[in-house]
């Protein structure tokens, strides 16, 4: 699958980032953990820019002090309040979620994304998930770029973010991949495609972060 994504904006994006990260004298490395994602996920959404995952660029403005729009846009101008609700403040506050609160939010099954390393570089693709004691569960195709094989832990993240970007969370789950082999268990689960298995995740660490914008009043 491939994303559109315009380069411009893109790469102003990554100059208003990498900026950012000179003034507050922090690393790319500090900013990625902070957000609570991997570098090579936080270096694919400045590639993409800005349409890909608004929430994790949420998080990112909340580490970095800005304003949502000073970050995928540049410095704002004055606008009016919106009539849809009280008007933003400030930059948006990042909290942290324990380990249970995380699991809670990702409930039993829904849509996330799977990052990488594959041979031919880092790899982010989108999935439908089951949560399935305490380890992530996803389908792919056998031998695919999302199988498990060389190139070390992957990471799943899953979010949500309200309309106009006012509160969300996202959770941030790290670990290795293995094929789920175990015939009880496959017995439960959907039926994969033809040329499909089912992948398991079995976390190693477990983080979230939840997003919420200040407001007047």
């Amino acid at each position: 699958m491939t994303t559109e994504h315009d380069p411009a904006p893109a790469a102003a994006l990554a100059r208003r980032f990498a900026d950012r990260l000179a003034d507050l004298g922090i690393t790319e490395a500090q900013a990625a953990a902070r957000a609570g994602m991997s570098t090579v996920y936080l270096r694919r959404v400045l590639e993409l820019g800005p349409g890909f995952d608004p929430p994790a660029l949420l998080r990112l403005s909340a580490v970095l002090g800005l304003e949502y729009e000073e970050l995928v846009a540049g410095r704002p101008v004055e606008r009016a309040a919106r009539a849809d609700g009280p008007a933003l403040v400030g930059p948006p506050v990042l909290g942290e979620l324990d380990v249970a609160e995380c699991w809670r939010r990702l409930g039993s099954n829904g849509l996330g994304r799977i990052a990488r390393t594959g041979p031919d570089g880092p790899v982010v693709r989108p999935v439908g998930y089951l949560v399935h004691g305490r380890a992530v569960l996803y389908r792919t195709t056998e031998g695919g770029a999302l199988a498990p094989g060389p190139g070390g832990d992957a990471a799943f993240e899953a979010d949500r973010a309200d309309r106009g970007l006012r509160e969300g969370w996202s959770v941030l789950v790290t670990g290795p991949l293995e094929y789920v082999t175990e015939p009880a268990l496959l017995a439960e689960l959907p039926e994969p495609p033809a040329d499909g298995r089912w992948v398991r995740l079995t976390p190693t660490t477990v983080t979230g972060r939840s997003i919420r914008a200040p407001r007047k009043g």
